[in-house]
C-alpha cells in the first residue's frame, strides 16, 4: 500500500511531530528517564520534546526476535511469526452477549473462566487476551484476579494490561510464579501487555510506569494507537498515519530508555470517526487500510507489529457483521503483521460473544487458506492424474482425490449444503451451529490445571494485592 517514499515521508513527519510539537508525558519517572537522555521537557505542562537521535537509537536497541511464552511450551510463539499472523480472542470489554437473555450483559469472572477455556480449545486461537472483564471483582483488582483466572483456565499464552505500576509488578510476579522464575520467565515471557497511548500524543502516568516496570522485567509490551481519524487524528489518512506513527516511536522510546533491547509490538488500532453517529467505527474500510499501513511502517523498521483485525460495527450476527469482519480482516492478515485481535468482538469491541469467536475462526481459516496460495511445482501439477483422467473423465473416484481433498478449507459451522438440505434439517444458521459447539465444548474441554502449588501462589497473591488495595 506504501511506497517507499510514502514510508520515509510518514518517518519524517513523525519525527517533526516528536521533536516541535511534543508530546505529554504524566509519569515523572518516564520524563526523568527523557530528559536525562536529552529530550526537552516543560514541567508545568509535562510536554516532552523528543529528538531524532532518541528514536534513532531506540529502534537500533528493540528487540526485534523472541518468544512468547505459554504453560504448554509446545504453544509458544515464535516473533516474527512465519508470515501468517498469530490471532487472538478480542479485549477488554466489560460486556458479554448471554445466550439465555439473548442481550449483552456486564460480564464476570465466570464469564472469563468460560472465555479462555473456549479459547484454550479452539485451534484458531493462537493466544489468549482475556476479552471479559470481571466486573464482579473490585475495580482495582480486576486485571490482577483477571490474570489469575486467565492462568488457570489456558495453557495458551496470555496477553493483558495495566494501568499503573502496582499492578504491573503484581502481574509480573505472577508470570514469573507461573513460569518458574524470574529469569525463566525473561526467557519465555509468560504474558505481554496490552499498553494504550491517549491520542493525541499523551502518555498517562500510570499506564506509563507501568511500561516502564515491563520493560524492565522484559515483558513484551503493546504500544497500541487508536488515533481515530476524524477526532483524535485528521481525517486525511495520511495525516492520522503520521500521528500514529509519533504515538508509536514515542512509546519506543520510553521502553527502550527503561530497558535497552526489551521487547515491543508497534500496535494500530485505528478506526474512523462516523460523523452521522459519533461513533469510533471499526467496521469502516478505513480501519482495515490504516491496519495495512501500520503493517507496513513496523516492517520498516523491522518491528514486530500487532494489528486490529476483524472489525466490525454490527450488533448481533448477520450480514453486517460477516462482510465488515471478512474484508477487514482478509486485508490486514494479508499485510503479514506478526498478531492480530478481533475474535468473537460485535459493536465495535463493546461486548463479545463466545458464538461469535466460533463463527469468527470460521473466518480466519478463510483467509488463512487464502494468504497460504497456490504451490506450484511437479508433484502439485499431479500431471500423471491429469493424463490418465483425460478429457471427459471426473476427477471424484481417482486416489488422488481421495489422498488430497482434506487439504480443501472446510469451514466448521457455515453450512455448505444444498437448500432443501438445509431446509430440512430445520433452517439452522450459523449462529445456532456455532452455540451448540460451545455447549460441547465447555462441557468436554479440560485445561491442564496449574500445579496446587503455582494455583495457591497465584491465589494469595491476588489476595494480597487486593487487600493493599482495597
Amino acid at each position: 500500500m506504501l511506497s517507499k517514499a510514502d514510508i520515509e515521508r510518514t518517518h519524517d513527519a513523525s519525527l517533526r511531530i516528536l521533536e516541535n510539537t511534543g508530546a505529554v508525558v504524566r509519569s515523572a519517572s518516564a520524563r526523568s528517564l527523557l530528559e536525562s537522555a536529552g529530550a526537552r521537557i516543560v514541567e508545568d505542562n509535562m510536554q516532552v520534546f523528543i529528538p531524532e537521535n532518541l528514536v534513532r537509537d531506540a529502534l537500533k536497541s528493540a528487540a526485534n526476535e523472541f518468544v512468547l511464552g505459554a504453560r504448554d511450551p509446545k504453544r509458544d510463539l515464535k516473533i516474527p511469526s512465519d508470515g501468517f499472523p498469530y490471532v487472538c480472542t478480542d479485549g477488554f470489554p466489560v460486556q458479554i452477549w448471554d445466550h439465555a437473555l439473548q442481550k449483552k450483559r456486564p460480564s464476570t469472572r465466570s464469564d472469563l473462566e468460560k472465555w479462555a477455556t473456549l479459547a484454550d480449545a479452539l485451534e484458531a486461537v493462537d493466544f489468549l487476551w482475556p476479552s471479559v472483564t470481571p466486573t464482579d471483582l473490585p475495580p482495582l483488582t480486576q486485571f490482577v484476579g483477571g490474570l489469575r483466572t486467565s492462568y488457570e483456565h489456558t495453557e495458551k499464552h496470555v496477553q493483558y494490561q495495566a494501568v499503573d505500576a502496582n499492578q504491573a509488578k503484581a502481574e509480573i510476579e505472577m508470570a514469573c510464579a507461573v513460569a518458574g522464575g524470574e529469569e525463566e520467565n525473561r526467557k519465555r515471557p509468560h504474558f505481554s501487555s496490552v499498553q494504550c497511548i491517549i491520542a493525541p500524543l499523551q502518555y498517562d502516568g500510570g499506564s506509563t510506569d507501568a511500561v516502564i516496570e515491563f520493560a524492565r522485567a522484559e515483558i513484551p509490551i503493546v504500544a497500541m494507537t487508536m488515533v481515530s481519524p476524524g477526532i483524535t487524528g485528521p481525517t486525511t489518512l495520511a495525516g492520522s498515519l503520521a500521528l500514529a506513527n509519533a504515538e508509536v516511536l514515542g512509546s519506543l522510546v520510553i521502553t527502550q530508555l527503561a530497558r535497552r533491547g526489551s521487547p515491543m509490538f508497534y500496535c494500530f488500532v485505528c478506526a474512523p470517526l462516523d460523523m452521522k453517529s459519533g461513533n469510533f467505527v471499526m467496521g469502516a474500510p478505513e480501519y482495515g487500510v490504516m491496519s495495512v499501513a501500520g503493517t507496513e511502517m513496523a516492517k520498516h523498521y523491522r518491528l514486530p507489529s500487532m494489528m486490529g483485525g476483524l472489525g466490525n460495527t454490527g450488533k448481533s450476527p448477520g450480514f453486517q457483521l460477516g462482510y465488515e469482519k471478512g474484508v477487514t480482516t482478509a486485508v490486514a492478515a494479508l499485510a503479514g503483521c506478526d498478531l492480530m485481535t478481533g475474535l468473537g468482538g460485535l459493536n465495535d469491541s463493546m461486548f463479545v460473544s463466545m458464538e461469535q469467536m466460533l463463527i469468527d475462526s470460521d473466518v480466519w481459516g478463510h483467509a488463512k487458506r487464502s494468504w497460504q496460495g497456490i504451490d506450484v511445482d511437479e508433484a502439485e501439477i499431479a500431471m500423471e492424474v491429469i493424463e490418465k483422467v483425460g478429457p471427459k473423465g471426473q476427477y471424484l473416484s481417482h486416489p488422488h482425490t481421495l489422498a488430497n481433498f482434506r487439504r480443501f478449507h472446510m469451514p466448521r459451522y457455515a453450512d455448505r449444503s444444498s437448500y432443501d438440505f438445509w431446509v430440512a434439517g430445520g433452517k439452522k444458521e450459523m449462529y445456532d451451529s456455532a452455540h451448540d459447539a460451545v455447549e460441547k465444548i465447555l462441557a468436554a474441554h479440560k485445561p491442564a490445571p496449574l500445579s496446587e502449588d503455582t494455583s495457591n501462589k497465584l491465589r494469595d497473591m491476588e489476595i494480597a494485592f487486593s487487600k493493599r488495595n482495597s
